[in-house]
C-alpha cells in the first residue's frame, strides 16, 4: 500500500468529533469535524484506501495532497493534517463555511457587476500564484471555488491538477482528458493537452457565468458543448457591461497563446490592467470587504457550527432537532463501509423499536440461538457490541447489550457474568467525544466508553433514539 506523507503536527481520527456531513460522492466523504483539543472546525475528506487501490487512483490522491500542501496563499484551501488507518485516508482541510460560489450565482440568478468584478479579481490572483508554481488546476469552475467566513474565495479540488515535469509521477498521463465539459479549453479537445493558459479559458467561462447565470457554451449534450467550444460559438448579451464583454472575448480565444494573461500577451500584469478591473486593490484584495450579495437558502439555513458549543447529547443527536448526526453517520458509514456486530442490521445502528408483533417474534426466535439471549430476559436486543469501559486508570472489555425496557447491561464475556447496568432515567444523556470515544451521563456518574471499531456515533444515536421512544410512550 502506498504511504502518504503526513503534514507536521500529526493528529489522528480520535482527535476529531464529527459534527455533520458536508458532502459525498463515489470516491470520498467530506464531514465537518471539530478538533477536540482546540475546538476549531475543519472539513475532513475521507477516502477508502481499498477502493482507491482497485480503481488505480492512489497516485491521483497523492498528487492532490502534494499540490495542496505546497500552496501558501489565502485563496486556496489549506491542508492542516493528513493521516491514515488500515482502511481510510484523511485530509483535514480548512472549512469554507459559506459554501460554493455556484450556489450564490444560482441564488442571485446572476451576480451584480461589482461582485463579479471582485471575485474575478481574486481568481486572477489565485491563477497568477499557480502560474508561478507551474501548476495548472484543469478543473476550475464555480463548484470548486468556496467562500470563507468573510466571503473570500478558497479554490479546492486539485485531483486533476497538472504539476511541473519534475514533480510528476511516472504513471501520470499528461494527455488525459480531464475537467468539466462546459469549462474545457479547446486545446484539450483538439490536441488532448493542457497548457499554462488553459485555466484562463476557464476564467473566461466563470466571468461569463457570474454575469449571466449560464456558461457560454451551454447545450443539452456534451457533444454539442464541445462543438461550440472548438468553434468558439458564444455571444455575450448586449446588456452586459462593455468592459466585461471585452475581457471575456480576450480570454475565450481558441489559441491559448493569444489569451489575455498568457506569456505572449503580456502575462498577468496585462490581465490585471484590463479596464474591467479598474479600481481593484490588487495588493490588499484579501483584506478588502467583499461586496454584498444575496445569500442562498442553503447557506442561510446552515447550523452556525463555527460558534456553537455542544453541551448535551440532544444538541447533536436528538431526532427532534433534525437528526443532524444521524445523517452524518449514515452517510459516512455507507461510504466507508464500516462494519457492525448487530444481527440483521447492515448499517450498525441497531434494531428498530417499531416492529410488528410478527417481526418481533421472528427476531426473538433468531436471537434465542445466540449466547447473549440468556441475559435479555425475554427482551429484544436492540444493539450489541464490545466496548472498553474506563474507570480511573482501569480499562476493562465488556460486552454491552442495549435492551428493550429500556436497559443497558454489560457482561464479562470470559466468565459470561453480568458485571453491571447503566441506570435509565430522563436525565440520561450521551456525548460523542471522538469516532471511538463516547460518554453516557447519568445522575451522579459518567460512563466513559470506547468502541475500537469507531462506532461511537452509532451507539449514541441508538441510545438517544430508544430514550426518546420511551419518553414519548410515557414509560420513562
Amino acid at each position: 500500500m502506498e504511504k502518504f506523507t503526513s503534514v507536521p503536527n500529526k493528529k489522528g481520527p480520535d482527535d476529531f468529533m464529527v459534527a455533520k456531513l458536508l458532502g459525498e460522492d463515489e470516491e470520498s466523504t467530506v464531514v465537518l469535524a471539530q478538533d477536540v483539543s482546540s475546538g476549531k472546525y475543519y472539513a475532513i475528506k475521507i477516502l477508502d484506501q481499498e477502493k482507491l487501490s482497485q480503481e488505480d487512483k492512489l497516485s491521483q490522491v497523492k498528487k492532490e495532497q502534494h499540490v495542496i500542501s505546497r500552496l501558501e496563499h489565502p485563496f486556496f484551501v489549506k491542508l492542516h493534517y493528513t493521516f491514515e488507518d488500515e482502511k481510510r485516508l484523511y485530509f483535514v482541510l480548512s472549512y469554507a463555511k459559506n459554501g460554493e460560489l455556484l450556489s450564490y450565482i444560482e441564488a442571485n440568478t446572476y451576480l451584480p457587476l461589482e461582485c463579479a468584478k471582485f471575485y474575478s479579481a481574486e481568481i486572477v490572483l489565485a491563477l497568477e500564484y499557480l502560474n508561478c508554481m507551474h501548476i495548472i488546476h484543469r478543473d476550475l469552475k464555480p463548484e470548486n471555488i468556496l467562500l470563507t467566513d468573510d466571503m473570500h474565495i478558497q479554490i479546492t479540488d486539485f485531483g486533476t491538477a497538472k504539476l511541473p515535469p519534475e514533480n510528476r509521477t511516472n504513471s501520470e498521463r499528461t494527455t488525459s482528458f480531464v475537467g468539466t465539459a462546459e469549462y474545457v479549453p479547446p486545446e484539450l479537445l483538439t490536441t488532448k493537452r493542457s497548457c499554462a493558459s488553459s485555466d484562463l479559458w476557464a476564467l473566461g467561462c466563470i466571468v461569463y457565468q457570474m454575469l449571466t447565470g449560464k456558461t457560454p457554451f451551454h447545450d443539452d449534450s456534451e457533444y454539442f458543448v464541445f462543438q461550440k467550444i472548438v468553434s468558439r460559438d458564444f455571444k455575450c448579451p448586449t446588456t452586459m457591461n462593455e468592459d466585461a464583454q471585452d475581457l471575456i472575448g480576450k480570454l475565450l480565444v481558441v489559441d491559448p497563446d493569444d489569451r489575455l494573461g498568457s506569456a505572449r500577451q503580456g502575462g498577468f500584469d496585462r490581465l490585471k490592467a484590463h479596464p474591467f478591473f479598474r479600481g481593484i486593490n490588487w495588493q490588499n484584495l484579501h483584506k478588502e470587504t467583499p461586496p454584498m450579495m444575496h445569500r442562498p437558502s442553503s447557506v442561510l439555513g446552515k447550523d452556525r457550527l463555527g460558534s456553537e458549543t455542544f453541551k448535551t447529547a440532544e444538541d447533536r443527536l436528538s431526532p427532534s432537532k433534525g437528526g443532524t448526526m444521524r445523517r452524518v453517520s449514515q452517510g459516512m458509514d455507507k461510504q466507508l463501509r464500516l462494519q457492525c456486530s448487530d444481527p440483521e442490521d447492515n448499517e450498525g445502528y441497531g434494531l428498530s423499536l417499531n416492529l410488528s408483533e410478527e417481526e418481533k417474534e421472528r427476531r426473538l426466535s433468531k436471537q434465542a440461538e445466540t449466547p447473549w439471549n440468556k441475559f435479555a430476559d425475554g427482551r429484544l436486543i436492540l444493539k450489541i457490541g464490545e466496548l472498553e469501559k474506563k474507570r480511573g486508570l482501569s480499562l476493562k472489555y465488556r460486552q454491552f447489550l442495549l435492551l428493550e425496557g429500556p436497559r443497558i447491561i454489560y457482561i464479562d464475556s470470559s466468565t459470561m457474568e453480568i458485571k453491571g447496568e447503566i441506570p435509565w432515567s430522563k436525565e440520561l444523556m450521551t456525548e460523542v467525544k471522538t469516532f471511538k470515544v463516547f460518554l453516557v451521563h447519568v445522575p451522579g456518574r459518567t460512563y466513559h466508553l470506547i468502541d475500537r471499531k469507531g462506532n461511537a456515533i452509532k451507539w449514541c444515536r441508538k441510545i438517544e433514539e430508544v430514550k426518546q421512544f420511551y419518553i414519548e410512550q410515557n414509560r420513562l
